[in-house]
């Protein structure tokens, strides 16, 4: 549901705004959801799981998730700060390829979502909880109301506030995940007390861990910026056709690759001393990704066009473009969405080397080739191959690299026992 409120969101903005404003839009979210994503976002989780697992005693768990609310909350309110200061450079940086006067309008966009992240940061440690108590539904239903408030935003707000009510609707719809995520934590008994590193156990080699893991977690946020930047340089409607045609192949991601891995998880955290019982439960849960995402893809692949029209009601150029982007993405999308789960089974184990050098490879020879494609093969009315083609190669490869060293490092052992 929150998935279809994102293409009511899409279709918004591609109505309610000319092509450049679209592009100044989808640029803005790039900037801080890239500090959000490589901090925050994709990274409270897999380090909170796995530490509050650790733990029995309802004591220590309160002093570990209590840690790390204080951490984010001054961490990253220290950073959005920062954002909310230095955001034309940010600009100047992310969105190069745009001239001054629309870097400066990426920049003051940007300022109102800086805000909203750094809510949702803070709301993350409380879901991150709730995932560990698996509480999955709160999890579900609180993005509804993210996206809704930022359509909410667009569709009342923005004859009046132009492109501010994109950034207002983002705000009010964080505000509201914050606080359903704290209630219902406070309503099953949690707590937040005054403790700062505590239990000491669970921060000991603290800061290599947390690199590793935010890599491992970020790597797809950042290809996505560099693809957004590439785009800057290339025709207006370049980043609106990148970011739509992307969204939409990966839409499954979120709806079941996202989640089959974080419900899975806990689990796989809790069977790290039982190998064969992980490997059958990884497989599960891989298998029914699979079986989810490969017929869909397929019809996606068979009718993009009339896909494209049906939700955005796109025509000419934009949809060419768009249609080139998500042709690339879905057809790999099987592979993406199984890239979540294949990285939480590393970390269940402690492992976060091996993800993060898979990862990293991948997306450095696709990033590699979607500038080369871009900037110096490709003609410029053709250039949005180049980035659709970074996606299909970076999602194909990374589940490839990944699966060969599951297998050699976990199947094995699984088989005998060790």
């Amino acid at each position: 549901a929150s998935k279809g409120l994102g293409f009511l969101r899409d279709r918004l903005i591609i109505q309610s705004f000319s092509e450049s404003s679209s592009d100044i839009i989808f640029a803005a979210f790039r900037i801080p959801d890239f500090f959000f994503y490589l901090l925050v976002g994709a990274t409270v989780n897999v380090l909170l799981i796995p530490k509050l697992s650790d733990f029995k005693n309802a004591e220590d768990q309160t002093d570990l998730t209590s840690s790390f609310f204080w951490g984010v909350s001054l961490v990253f309110g220290a950073l959005c700060l920062i954002g909310l200061l230095l955001a034309p450079w940010l600009a100047s940086i992310f969105a190069s390829g745009f001239d001054a006067v629309t870097q400066g309008q990426v920049a003051e966009l940007s300022r109102y979502i800086f805000v909203s992240v750094f809510l949702l940061s803070i709301s993350g440690v409380f879901a991150g909880v709730l995932q560990f108590w698996e509480k999955f539904f709160i999890i579900g239903l609180t993005p509804l109301f993210y996206m809704g408030s930022i359509v909410g935003g667009i569709y009342f707000l923005h004859q009046d506030y132009g492109l501010s009510s994109v950034g207002i609707g983002a705000i009010i719809g964080a505000s509201l995940n914050l606080l359903l995520h704290a209630t219902y934590y406070a309503f099953k008994g949690g707590k937040i007390n005054w403790a700062w590193k505590k239990p000491v156990s669970a921060w000991r080699n603290f800061t290599p861990d947390f690199s590793r893991r935010t890599l491992n977690n970020a790597a797809f946020q950042i290809n996505q910026s560099i693809d957004t930047w590439i785009a800057s340089f290339l025709l207006v409607g370049s980043v609106t056709a990148f970011t739509i045609g992307t969204n939409l192949g990966h839409f499954l991601l979120s709806v079941v690759g996202f989640a089959v891995a974080n419900s899975a998880f806990p689990a796989l955290s809790k069977l790290k001393n039982e190998p064969q019982k992980q490997w059958s439960f990884f497989k599960k849960n891989l298998y029914w990704a699979f079986c989810t995402c490969l017929p869909v893809a397929l019809i996606c692949a068979l009718f993009p066009r009339e896909i494209l029209q049906f939700l955005f009601a796109l025509e000419g150029a934009r949809l060419e473009f768009t249609k080139t982007v998500f042709f690339w993405t879905v057809i790999s999308l099987p592979f993406a969405c199984a890239i979540p789960l294949c990285t939480r089974l590393f970390l269940a184990n402690d492992d976060t080397k091996t993800p993060l050098y898979a990862t990293l490879t991948s997306l450095l020879i696709a990033t590699i080739l979607a500038v080369v494609l871009c900037f110096y093969i490709l003609p410029t009315e053709e250039a949005i191959l180049g980035l659709a083609l970074g996606n299909f190669v970076a999602n194909t490869l990374s589940f490839t690299i990944m699966m060969g060293l599951i297998y050699l490092k976990f199947v094995k052992n699984a088989r005998s026992g060790n």
